[in-house]
């Protein structure tokens, strides 16, 4: 069995991030009497960065333990799924920046006992990629093209082109047959 858990570096940066969010969204909120559209356009940003904090700070105490027969968390809404349970996964990648170079990745497992959401801020997201892809394999799990696309990018499995790529692909836009997936 191994344990991972999330780093303390990518968890600092992001309770930085809401923090800053929180700040510059209260801050005008208290100093200010703005009417009721201005509140709202500091106040639901305000909300989202807190809980986007929250979430994070959760992180913090959750523990992701991976071993032959599955996968678990322990702390803030444990769960435990069995490989042989696992009724679906989703492996997606959220890019930062408009070259897809930067992002990071989110691997979602469901099963009856509940879901899994785990991102690449995780130690070793790889291992926990690969066992999962496995487990997916094993028991014959379906999943997305985007999922599919996802793994290969990470070097467990191939995809086969269904289409042959086009001058724009060529040229970094991808290809136009993907733009709509």
């Amino acid at each position: 069995m191994t344990s991972h858990r999330y780093t303390p570096r990518a968890l600092n940066a992001d309770l930085l991030r809401a923090g800053i969010g929180l700040f510059c969204c209260l801050v005008p909120l208290a100093a200010v009497d703005f009417g009721t559209v201005m509140t709202l356009v500091f106040a639901i940003p305000a909300a989202l960065f807190a809980i986007f904090g929250l979430r994070t700070w959760r992180h913090r105490s959750v523990t992701v333990h991976l071993d032959a027969d599955g996968i678990s968390t322990e702390g803030p809404g444990a769960t435990r799924i069995a490989w042989r349970d696992l009724g679906g996964l989703k492996l997606s990648y959220f890019s930062t920046r408009r070259d897809r170079e930067s992002g990071w990745m989110q691997l979602k497992l469901r099963s009856q006992n509940g879901t899994i959401a785990l991102n690449s801020a995780l130690e070793d997201f790889d291992d926990i990629c690969r066992a999962t892809f496995e487990a997916a394999r094993s028991f014959d799990i379906e999943m997305t093209d985007a999922s599919a696309r996802n793994f290969a990018a990470l070097g467990l499995g191939a995809i086969a082109p269904d289409h042959e790529p086009t001058p724009a692909a060529l040229t970094g836009w991808g290809n136009p047959a993907d733009w709509r997936r």
